[in-house]
């Protein structure tokens, strides 16, 4: 079912996963090995999606380490996570963190 804010006819969003670790400073630190971080962003809002979303966490304390799923226009109704793509359509962009715990990260994601 649609929200009634939402218009019929949304613009498809960039849509992709990177992962990320915290970087030493960050709060997450001693708590997170890493995160998948699910990305929507406007189109035109940067040349580069996965470089302006690694600007963007890097500012938020995580270091991007890798792309899992590359950048791809999606609808609304092909977007994982329909709230967050309604965010973005809000902000422009929504950054959605699935994190692991460094007890869970195996030994190549430790850090």
């Amino acid at each position: 079912m649609r929200h009634s804010a939402i218009p019929q006819n949304t613009p498809k969003l960039w849509v992709f996963v990177l992962e990320a670790q915290p970087l030493p400073e960050a709060p997450e630190f001693q708590e997170f090995g890493g995160a998948f971080v699910l990305c929507y962003q406007m189109p035109g809002l940067a040349e580069d999606p996965v470089r302006h979303a690694s600007d963007f966490l890097r500012g938020a304390g995580w270091l991007v380490t890798g792309v899992q799923e590359e950048p791809e226009q999606r609808d609304r109704d092909d977007a994982p996570e329909a709230e967050h793509f309604d965010q973005a359509l809000i902000d422009d962009e929504a950054y959605v963190f699935h994190q692991w715990r460094v007890d869970d990260a195996d030994d190549q994601t430790r850090h």
